[in-house]
């Protein structure tokens, strides 16, 4: 993400994809107090590619010593300097000109945003080691919410707004959002749903090592071998020991985690990084299926597997399969 650098008070400012300059607080992105200064002085844009700087005001805006024309956009390149109303004593020299994205920037001790930034994907987990929070957008709504894995219940979930503060490991991230509209474009690729979705797992015969295979439209998707798959495949075997109860289909599989954390001999906190690290590989990897996330789907204290066809493999037998994938064994490659 672009910044530049006040040179008088040594503070970053991150450009949003339309961002603008000026002296009234709740219009602009970044206040420039100076009585010469108009209300909306001046705009920054990400535009094909490049960024511009745009004059909108009454006393003019400076590029390198030059006034820019009203209302005439201007490439800006990195160490050009920028100053309103032809003050000077407060310049923007521009230090990067990368793409808007959706970013944590690290503050310092006085809470000054520093160069250090982390880019965010659809699903992020911090630290990535030892996770303590979830960071995930909802492409639906257009949001990005904050969950603390130290939740057990599931149901603390914070929307982020622009310049709301995350404390990770003991340090200071804020949070800015990119501002970029992308343009609706007509998808090649079709979306699917987690019902036309088949999952072949593969367990080894000791239990230790846990392979997921997933099917669809005579495609195959390899998830490799995870840690986070054996927690994925005891969820189906909730699900398959319900289907053989009678239980409906739209209630099969959901198990409450205190039970699930003694049947897989860990404490919560595993669990909950173990279902954050499904959940956000089934986000990444299934980007053309709708809530990919929700294959582990979850309520309060329970959680449960959302496929209807899946087929369970220890040491190359048959476990255990689905009544959906009996009916589309034909068309499952194993």
């Amino acid at each position: 993400m672009a910044y530049l650098l006040n040179k008088d008070s040594n503070e970053c400012c991150f450009l949003y994809a339309h961002h603008s300059f000026g002296r009234f607080q709740y219009s602009v992105d970044t206040l420039v107090n100076d009585l010469s200064v108009s209300k909306i002085h001046a705009i920054t844009e990400w535009l094909n590619g490049k960024w511009y700087i745009r004059d909108l005001s009454l006393n003019g805006t400076w590029l390198n010593h030059k006034r820019l024309q009203k209302d005439s956009a201007e490439e800006l390149h990195i160490g050009d300097k920028i100053y309103f109303a032809g003050n000077s004593q407060v310049t923007y020299v521009v230090k990067d000109l990368s793409a808007p994205v959706d970013q944590l920037v690290k503050l310092d001790a006085q809470q000054k945003k520093t160069t250090e930034t982390i880019v965010l994907n659809n699903y992020h987990l911090l630290p990535a080691e030892q996770p303590e929070w979830a960071i995930i957008y909802q492409p639906n709504s257009g949001q990005w919410y904050l969950e603390s894995l130290h939740d057990d219940e599931f149901t603390t979930r914070e929307m982020l707004q622009d310049n709301s503060v995350i404390s990770v490991a003991n340090e200071q991230w804020v949070f800015l959002s990119s501002h970029l509209e992308v343009d609706t474009q007509v998808s090649s690729v079709p979306q699917l749903y987690i019902n036309e979705l088949d999952f072949i797992f593969n367990l080894s015969l000791d239990e230790e090592t846990s392979e997921l295979k997933i099917h669809h439209h005579n495609k195959d998707v390899d998830l490799h071998v995870r840690c986070h798959h054996y927690l994925t495949l005891n969820l189906a075997r909730y699900r398959a020991a319900d289907a053989k109860k009678g239980v409906l289909p739209a209630n099969q599989g959901w198990v409450n985690t205190e039970q699930l954390v003694k049947d897989l001999g860990v404490d919560m906190r595993y669990l909950n990084i173990q279902i954050h690290r499904a959940r956000k590989q089934f986000s990444e990897v299934l980007t053309n299926v709708h809530d990919a996330e929700n294959i582990i789907e979850r309520q309060l204290r329970k959680v449960r597997f959302a496929g209807a066809s899946f087929m369970i493999y220890k040491g190359c037998e048959l476990e255990s399969t689905s009544d959906v994938a009996r009916t589309r064994k034909n068309s499952i490659t194993i």
